[in-house]
């Protein structure tokens, strides 16, 4: 089954019924986990690929669904740091959205893929955690050859 953007925004909406979403991305109002969460995680960044992963996250789902929908998105995610376990991100975006998840994935996959100048061409079915594993060995021989 195809999933579509507007299926997401719908799945959204679903999400936020009955939550005033204005006060998700109102600065000063019910957004201060995901506040915090988000400067926990510049503050103790373990790596620079972790640190351009979660930019990656953050500007690509805000690229798909706006600000708005990425806070609330990161906020239900419930994790301190989204850049530091592609795995547990994996896991809980796809308990929170189910099939729209995958959408969601390959857009920060092809994101990450165009940060790196690398090529994004998916062989087989898609696969997140695979690809960010790739993604990030490709970013690791980069720094090394930088440094020599």
């Amino acid at each position: 089954m195809l999933v579509g953007i507007s299926d997401i925004s719908q799945y959204y909406n679903h999400l936020t019924d009955g939550y005033d979403v204005r006060q998700i991305s109102e600065p000063n109002y019910g957004n201060l986990m995901v506040e915090n969460s988000l400067e926990r995680a510049g503050s103790t960044r373990k790596n620079r690929f972790e640190e351009l992963f979660e930019e990656t996250i953050t500007a690509s789902i805000t690229d798909l669904l706006g600000e708005s929908s990425m806070r609330a998105i990161l906020f239900h995610l419930n994790l301190q740091r989204v850049g530091s376990d592609p795995v547990a991100f994996d896991k809980k975006l796809r308990e929170l959205l189910s099939a729209p998840a995958s959408i969601i994935e390959e857009t920060i996959v092809k994101d990450l893929f165009r940060r790196l100048d690398l090529l994004y061409s998916p062989s087989g079915p898609f696969d997140f955690q695979k690809s960010v594993k790739s993604a990030k060995e490709v970013f690791a021989h980069q720094e090394k050859k930088r440094r020599e």
